[in-house]
């Protein structure tokens, strides 16, 4: 269905309260974003689960520079982006070819499966994710998911006007 990106952004973001929260959290968020196809369900664990990473990734003495979220309306391509960038430690180059590959992790205690789950929900939403960094000074990923057409919107709200009349 249909869904309004910043509003998964701000969504996740509820669920970081001062408790949760190791590094502050900047919102830089796009009132001209279109609309995504897509399940709102899966993109809400992707933009979590970066958002934990570039958590985990700030080393404490950049923590003041926290982390920042931005959506972006790039009418040229017809996409939506989400931009997620930490000030942590970056990736080594060995690791950062291998970003999305299972297993591959940089925590102590990670499992390495994180990104690689994103980048397969990602691809199953005809996006692309994409991954920068340089070791020591930070890492940022961006996710651009094809927007919505009007056309699109407008049959899923007569699908969904079909159902509640027929009770389905």
């Amino acid at each position: 269905k249909p869904v309004d990106f910043n509003a998964l952004v701000l969504e996740v973001l509820s669920l970081y309260g001062e408790e949760t929260a190791t590094v502050p959290v900047h919102t830089e968020l796009d009132d001209m974003c279109p609309r995504v196809m897509g399940a709102a369900l899966q993109l809400r664990q992707v933009i979590h689960n970066l958002l934990q990473n570039a958590q985990d990734a700030t080393a404490p003495e950049r923590a003041h520079l926290g982390v920042i979220l931005r959506t972006q309306w790039v009418e040229t391509s017809g996409r939506v982006r989400l931009t997620v960038l930490d000030h942590g430690s970056g990736f080594p180059e060995h690791i950062l070819q291998r970003a999305f590959e299972p297993y591959i992790t940089t925590k102590e205690k990670g499992t390495g499966l994180g990104l690689a789950i994103c980048f397969k929900l990602i691809q199953m939403h005809n996006g692309e994710i994409r991954v920068t960094s340089d070791d020591h000074s930070g890492t940022v990923f961006t996710i651009e998911l094809p927007a919505c057409s009007t056309r699109e919107i407008d049959t899923v709200r007569r699908d969904d006007e079909t159902q509640q009349d027929t009770g389905c």
